[in-house]
């Protein structure tokens, strides 16, 4: 359970660490509690699951509708545009990567990591040629 928890913690702290470096509302703490958080209550359905001969499934799926939620608070109306879709996505991502973590796969988040670190920076440095 312990390496589920630092992955989760070390891929959800690198992408708050980028998103705080650029000012966004959801930092570090922000995305290290949201990927730290799906991974415990994905090792707890899986638990669950294992003891009450469950699926485990349902309660991660809860995780899903919940961060929808959260996700959906950050997005806002600003005059005639609209701001937070791009958090909010990260937010959906980062509970799933922690998901992921608390599946035991741990290779996978820290790949999906990287790749989602990548392809910010990608966009950031070229969607202005890109429009």
């Amino acid at each position: 359970m312990v390496p589920q928890l630092l992955v989760s913690t070390l891929c959800g702290g690198l992408i708050g660490w980028e998103r705080e470096r650029k000012n966004k509302v959801a930092g570090i703490r922000t995305n290290i509690l949201i990927c730290v958080g799906s991974c415990i209550f994905t090792i707890a359905s899986m638990h669950l699951g294992t003891m009450y001969k469950s699926d485990p499934g349902r309660i991660m799926s809860t995780i899903v509708t919940g961060i929808g939620f959260l996700g959906a608070g950050v997005i806002m109306r600003d005059k005639d545009k609209i701001i937070g879709l791009t958090t909010a996505a990260f937010i959906w991502v980062v509970s799933a990567i922690g998901i992921l973590c608390g599946l035991k796969l741990v290779i996978v988040p820290i790949v999906i990591t990287v790749g989602l670190l990548a392809v910010t920076w990608f966009f950031g440095k070229y969607d202005k040629f890109l429009m």
